[in-house]
């Protein structure tokens, strides 16, 4: 029967061979009755953005099997019925950029995902351990969004130094069962090598781009941009002074800090803390070439380039919320959050104590151009949007400071309305874009028969405010179903 449910160890993000993620397998979410309707709903269609009142949907076997109106199926005594009246459903949230397998126990992070609606998430960094731990099925768990795509252990210039190291790479991850290729900090030989290979081998080359990399090539052969470069790396393609910024950094390439094998406590640590906020390791001479990308930003450059990126399909996961805690880590609103309560003490502790180095170690005239930059990054998200260049939304949950699992989708919501796009654009980069990116349109990411029964239902109408994709009356995940009460009793199980 179907389930009916009424009323630091963050190091591991980098794919270190020794990161594992637990070898817990749960058995399938408990049956319930064969068949149940959720009637009464109004049903969002996140491609048009009609409305379709006073239907009822008719689940079976883990799918919508039907939708049709309220009167018209058939009430049987041995269907159990959930009145959703007045109330709205949606698809579930996909996050396209997380990374809860990576702690030692990802439960509660994952819980935390489904009681904030999400039903779907993108592992954005994995290792041999983990894919093989997929294959065996042991990264199966209750109450859990499904892990729709992950790669092998991130790229880098440590792992492959040269050309033909990266090559190799890619073909070792393809054998190890990678869905995507995830590179961060390559340099420019060793990122473009990784990006022809994986094209060849028919995996997406996704993440982040060096600044010795110009945008426009990578985006020939980069399937999605995360975190918008990072840095100035992307914008700086939108800047009057572009060749000029670009020929002082030809050689701005640095290597990342020597800290020790990582198998040592100390080394762990350290790396925790850089994976937590980079941002606090930005050099004097970054931060003027990040403002002169701020003062030279030509809109019409930057509608070239949106046009390149469209042309070549390179889609962009902003990732918001992880840019501005990053840029704005000293912002006292993060040190109240009482979401806080569900990390573990010791990640809130560095956290803080991040914050207040973050103030110290970043003078006040660094601090007023991350300001200046954020605000940029919120224009050309806008920019991109107005384009037609496709966003996903993602959160980076799983590391990052002040970035909790869960919420922090939900927060990454907000930047985007905040960055200008529509409540009905905020919700295609959750749902319909994700299973488009994923190739996966036919089984989620709308509300239509014969797809998943992956769904939220929402309190008010999505497409009126941005706040109401927030208020969520339950969730439905591969048809079982959480009314609010069983949400927060989820919650309360994720506490540390």
């Amino acid at each position: 029967m179907m389930k009916l449910i009424f009323s630091s160890p963050w190091v591991c993000r980098l794919g270190v061979a020794l990161c594992v993620a637990p070898a817990i397998s749960t058995a399938a979410a408990s049956s319930g009755p064969s068949a149940w309707v959720l009637e009464r709903v109004t049903v969002v269609d996140v491609k048009t953005g009609n409305l379709s009142p006073g239907m009822s949907l008719l689940i079976e076997g883990g799918k919508i099997a039907r939708i049709a109106s309220a009167a018209s199926i058939a009430r049987g005594s041995d269907i159990v019925r959930v009145d959703g009246a007045g109330r709205f459903v949606v698809p579930g949230y996909l996050d396209m950029h997380a990374h809860p397998l990576n702690a030692p126990d990802p439960r509660p992070s994952l819980k935390l995902m489904l009681s904030n609606g999400i039903t779907g998430y993108r592992q954005m960094s994995g290792s041999p351990e983990l894919l093989r731990a997929r294959q065996e099925k042991k990264l199966e768990f209750d109450d859990s969004p499904a892990l729709l795509a992950m790669p092998g252990t991130i790229l880098t210039d440590a792992l492959a130094p040269t050309p033909d190291a990266a090559r190799g790479q890619v073909k070792k991850q393809k054998a190890d069962g990678a869905d995507f290729i995830k590179t961060v900090g390559l340099s420019s030989a060793n990122f473009y090598a990784a990006g022809a290979e994986a094209q060849a081998q028919g995996l997406p080359y996704v993440g982040h781009m060096n600044m010795d990399v110009d945008v426009r090539q990578a985006a020939r052969v980069m399937r999605s941009i995360e975190h918008l470069g990072p840095m100035e790396v992307m914008l700086l393609g939108c800047s009057s002074e572009e060749p000029a910024i670009r020929d002082g950094m030809a050689h701005a390439h640095v290597e990342p800090p020597q800290i020790g094998p990582p198998s040592t406590p100390q080394a762990q640590a350290a790396i925790a803390r850089m994976i937590a906020n980079p941002a606090m390791n930005v050099k004097p001479h970054q931060f003027a070439n990040m403002r002169r990308v701020i003062d030279s930003f030509d809109a019409t450059r930057c509608g070239e380039l949106a046009r390149e990126l469209i042309k070549d399909g390179a889609w962009q996961a902003p990732t918001l919320i992880r840019l501005r805690t990053m840029e704005l880590a000293d912002d006292p609103a993060y040190r109240g959050d009482a979401n806080l309560r569900f990390m573990p003490v010791p990640v809130q502790q560095m956290w803080r104590e991040l914050s207040a180095q973050f103030g110290q170690r970043i003078s006040q005239v660094d601090r007023d151009t991350y300001r200046r930059f954020f605000a940029l990054q919120l224009r050309f998200v806008k920019l991109l949007q107005d384009s037609g260049v496709p966003l996903l939304a993602g959160s980076d949950a799983g590391g990052s400071i002040w970035v909790v699992p869960g919420f922090s989708l939900h927060q990454e919501f907000d930047l985007l309305e905040a960055a200008g796009l529509t409540p009905l654009q905020v919700l295609q980069s959750a749902t319909i874009n994700g299973a488009r990116f994923l190739g996966r349109e036919a089984h989620l990411g709308s509300v239509e028969a014969g797809r998943t029964a992956d769904l939220v239902l929402l309190d008010d109408n999505p497409l009126g405010s941005v706040a109401n994709l927030h208020r969520i009356a339950g969730v439905v995940r591969s048809g079982h179903y959480y009314d609010a009460p069983a949400l927060h009793r989820l919650q309360a199980t994720a506490l540390p």
